[in-house]
């Protein structure tokens, strides 16, 4: 077990942060405000008002599902910026006498409502700021308490405007006092609704993306050296190591629990690092891969980052292969498919072929290409997940159905004259949690992960196993190379394209 005695035998307390912090004193709203009541503008009737609760914490924390709607705590930073008051209500009220020559940054008044504070609560968690300061602070027009609430939503119903909310009513719900609810189940209230996600992010956005992964690179080389060098480490060792050297650049909460997985708990995709006592606590072995998928928030904005580490820098042959296919795979999409403007769709699945024809080479998938790619067999065998997604706001932004321009899916042809090639053939409606079929054309100002893996999973190889697809697979090869010991790799950077159209790969700037 990892003791705080033990410390300076592998690593200094007295770590310093390399780089210095950006200037965010310009707040996110100020480019943000303008570009959200623009298009509310143009979609919503007026007048009316729009309800954004603010999530407490616990409804923050990081799925990995994509989201056509935007979760709650990125509606309000977006809007807000830093505003962690859990539990309250942002609301957006048209101006009635917006007019052609009205700003886009002054159409919608903004007014805060907080929850009610009990004694005990100011006592345990400390009291709201004053009124003048939230007011100030975040430049809206009025602060409110949240039991103001259902008298403001009566009279605006009652002179017939709309009150429309982000979020479905069971969360909403959780946010307001139960004489709101009524109010909210006319027919003037709409729910729910969500207004068009942004996925360019602004100038002053990609610099505190930038930052958040330039801290997460670092952080990651940091804890890769003492795992090389270290005597003995272990999983939970290597968890709090990298939580404390996020906070010494200004990172402020991990983007989502950090993943910490050694040998066979590599290939747990959402592995939970402590779960199990034994585990986190055994001491790790050479010749033993160890994934860490982890990145701090900086000031509220996310990255996403995943290393595979050789203990002690020891490799076995096994480990050399499994890598050098992700690391090919990775390097493929992010030097050559991923362009402005390319089609989302047809490089996700030019990358599918990549990977195919890796493991194929390999030797741990059969048949053609062509056949295997038709069957779906790397994705559904070797790499259950997407091959990447938008970041920055949360840890998984959404893709905003404006971006859907084109609803396709990859299909096989073959053609006796030209050979086997691939076409877009049939058209269908886009599941928003399936990458390749979430399209848009990549514009500036866009950011994505690009994270390819191979992994060996007992549970679904057994599956695969009794499968149609099991004649694809190497089962030979697997098993007397005893893959699944080795567990996973998994390969992650964050990538972007600025306003000035330079790629731009910020994990390893």
């Amino acid at each position: 077990m990892f003791m705080p005695g033990c410390l300076s035998k592998n690593k200094s307390p007295s770590d310093v942060c390399p780089f210095e912090q950006p200037d965010i004193s310009t707040p996110i709203y100020k480019s943000t405000r303008p570009h959200l009541f623009r298009i509310l503008n143009k979609a919503l009737p007026e007048p009316l008002t729009i309800l954004l609760p603010v999530a407490p914490r616990i409804l923050q924390a990081e799925s990995d599902g994509e989201y056509p709607n935007w979760k709650q705590t990125a509606n309000v930073k977006y809007i807000l910026d830093q505003f962690t008051i859990d539990g309250g209500v942002v609301g957006l009220t048209r101006k009635a006498n917006a007019n052609a020559e009205t700003q886009d940054g002054e159409l919608y008044d903004i007014s805060v409502y907080l929850p009610i504070q009990t004694d005990r609560d100011v006592v345990f968690t400390g009291a709201y700021p004053s009124k003048e300061v939230l007011i100030e602070q975040f430049h809206v027009q009025e602060v409110y308490s949240v039991a103001d609430l259902p008298a403001h939503l009566a009279l605006k119903v009652k002179g017939g405007e709309s009150v429309v909310s982000t979020v479905s009513q069971d969360i909403l719900f959780q946010s307001l006092p139960a004489s709101v609810i009524s109010e909210l189940e006319g027919e003037n209230v709409k729910i729910p609704f969500s207004f068009e996600a942004q996925q360019a992010f602004w100038n002053a956005q990609l610099v505190r993306l930038t930052y958040a992964s330039r801290l997460a690179a670092w952080v990651h080389k940091k804890v890769g050296k003492y795992i090389s060098k270290a005597d003995s480490i272990t999983e939970i060792e290597l968890h709090a190591e990298f939580t404390r050297l996020s906070a010494l650049c200004g990172g402020d909460l991990q983007s989502y629990p950090p993943i910490v997985g050694a040998g066979p708990d590599a290939a747990v995709l959402h592995y939970r690092t402590g779960t199990f006592r034994g585990l986190a606590h055994a001491p790790v072995p050479d010749e033993t891969f160890i994934l860490i998928d982890a990145a701090p928030e900086f000031v509220g904005y996310t990255s996403d980052l995943t290393r595979t580490y050789p203990r002690h820098k020891k490799w076995n042959a096994q480990m050399k292969e499994v890598y050098g296919i992700v690391e090919r795979v990775q390097s493929k999409f992010v030097h050559t498919h991923y362009q402005l403007d390319a089609d989302w769709a047809a490089i996700n699945l030019l990358s599918k072929i990549d990977l195919t024809e890796e493991l194929i080479k390999a030797g741990f998938i059969l048949g053609t290409v062509e056949e295997a790619v038709a069957a779906n067999v790397a994705n559904t065998v070797f790499m259950p997940h997407g091959l990447g997604h938008p970041v920055g706001l949360e840890v998984h932004d959404p893709t905003p159905a404006s971006f859907i321009g084109s609803r396709f899916e990859a299909a096989f042809i073959p053609n006796e004259e030209l050979g086997s090639f691939f076409a877009w053939s049939k058209e269908t409606h886009p599941r928003l949690y399936d990458a390749a079929l979430a399209n848009f054309k990549v514009p500036k100002g866009h950011v994505c992960t690009v994270e390819p893996g191979v992994y060996f999973i007992p549970k679904l190889l057994e599956q695969v196993k009794k499968s149609p697809i099991a004649k694809f697979v190497n089962w030979t090869k697997i098993e007397e190379g005893d893959y699944v010991s080795l567990g996973g790799v998994r390969i992650e950077d964050v990538v972007l394209f600025d306003h000035a159209g330079n790629k731009r790969i910020i994990t390893r700037e």
